[in-house]
């Protein structure tokens, strides 16, 4: 279970990399629109970004829906190797009774 935890946390730690690189990402591109600002009408500047805004918020999902699914089945993997563990005991424990 330990170990299970252990990949959580892996992943969780590249999703918020993930999230930090596409904020970073949208950081760069407003520095880049401020310095055209000056060359560009302030409606086509505010719509670069919102389209830089909705790009990190979509990889931000992304990053969460892929963590989600991995963790979903780390943890169906644990279970069965749960299960699997309980009845080799149940087995080693009739074949020890008798």
């Amino acid at each position: 279970m330990f170990e299970v935890l252990k990949i959580i946390k892996e992943k969780q730690q590249e999703a918020k990399k993930i999230i930090d690189e596409a904020n970073i990402k949208a950081e760069k591109i407003n520095q880049a629109l401020l310095q055209k600002s000056g060359t560009i009408n302030e409606e086509a500047y505010l719509a670069e970004i919102a389209q830089a805004e909705k790009r990190a918020d979509e990889l931000k999902l992304e990053a969460n829906l892929g963590i989600d699914a991995e963790i979903k089945q780390i943890l169906s993997m644990a279970e069965q190797q749960a299960k699997d563990i309980e009845i080799k005991a149940k087995f080693n424990q009739g074949k020890a009774v008798i």
